[in-house]
């Protein structure tokens, strides 16, 4: 037999105030089980309870009152939910675009510029030599992003997908008077190679939210990406490990057959030999990587001598043109995150 609750009982089981039921009843959204003619008193049965309490749910995440009935009565009702929360996610992005923006305001009143002026083929070679690494399709900013920080009298361009991570380095003509760290889009950076082509230099100019190029009359600005872009600093490949030296061509012709994953067997004297899972040679141990992003790599860095540098089976594969230190701070490289081992016959 059904349970005939008053709208105080139901008030107290499903957390909404009596003024918020009557409030969903005129909105159609909770409709009592009957309404007393004479008082219009309302009286509900035992199954509002757990309407009630859904629709409690509802109204503390921002449900819009039109969607709630929808949902309730089974219409498209996970559907409503994953949309509604796409619009609290975009405006959380929103919300968190403006009080980065507050922050920096607040830690620079003046509004501040830091401006550096560097070669535009400079810039442009290290864009290119990172681009590859960034995620147009993350759903991430940061991660379709390149990071800019200067590191003493050098530009650092830093892009990563978090399966690998490339750095390129430029040098800077004239410092600025404090560290810059921004992330900007690469499609500004994409965007900007026509008006950098023009020119022989490129002053870069960082401001509170916005990062413009200026060559001459000629300029391009956007504002920067929100987010923390990920500590490319600890991965940096410091520690010497195991390293040998490839030509780019070979690289490039023992990878042209590869499948999707390539294999780094690394032999007991130190040499590293590029193959396939299945090469059957004694090694010390095996790196195992995306063979479609080590060819990416390879394209990208310069040089016709690369290193290879690994330190074990699950750490990532270091690659950088043969000339550069691990030492330099300003040095440029790819990391490539290992792939989990398959078993080798």
């Amino acid at each position: 037999m059904s349970t005939v609750l008053s709208i105080g009982e139901l008030a107290r089981a499903s957390g909404l105030s009596v003024s918020a039921l009557r409030f969903y009843d005129k909105s159609g959204v909770l409709t009592p089980h009957v309404v007393d003619p004479r008082t219009g008193y309302r009286w509900y049965a035992d199954r509002h309870v757990d309407a009630a309490v859904l629709v409690a749910a509802m109204r503390r995440v921002g449900m819009p009152v039109k969607e709630m009935a929808s949902v309730l009565s089974g219409t498209d009702a996970h559907g409503l939910l994953d949309r509604h929360l796409g619009r609290l996610e975009r405006g959380l992005d929103d919300a968190r675009h403006e009080l980065t923006r507050i922050h920096r305001l607040l830690d620079a009143p003046a509004a501040r510029e830091c401006t550096i002026v560097l070669r535009t083929t400079d810039l442009l070679t290290a864009f290119g030599s990172v681009r590859f690494a960034a995620d147009a399709d993350s759903q991430f900013p940061v991660l379709r992003g390149c990071l800019l920080e200067t590191d003493h009298n050098v530009l650092r361009l830093v892009t990563t997908d978090r399966y690998r991570l490339a750095v390129g380095t430029v040098a800077v003509l004239e410092p600025p008077d404090e560290p810059i760290s921004a992330v900007v889009p690469c499609t500004f950076l994409d965007d900007a190679a026509g008006l950098l082509g023009r020119h022989d230099t490129v002053t870069v100019v960082v401001g509170v939210d916005s990062v413009t190029l200026r060559c001459g009359a000629e300029q391009l600005t956007t504002r920067l990406v929100d987010g923390a872009f990920p500590d490319h600093r600890s991965l940096s490949p410091l520690d010497r490990g195991i390293e040998h030296t490839f030509s780019s061509a070979d690289l490039r012709a023992l990878l042209a057959d590869a499948g999707d994953r390539v294999d780094l067997g690394v032999l007991e004297s130190g040499e590293i030999v590029v193959g396939s899972p299945a090469t059957e040679r004694p090694a010390r141990f095996h790196v195992q990587v995306n063979a479609g992003f080590l060819l990416e790599a390879v394209d990208a860095l310069p040089g016709e001598q690369l290193t290879f540098q690994v330190g074990g089976p699950i750490t990532p594969l270091a690659i950088r043109p043969r000339s550069v230190h691990t030492s330099d701070p300003a040095s440029a490289y790819s990391l490539l995150m290992p792939l989990q081992p398959v078993a080798l016959t």
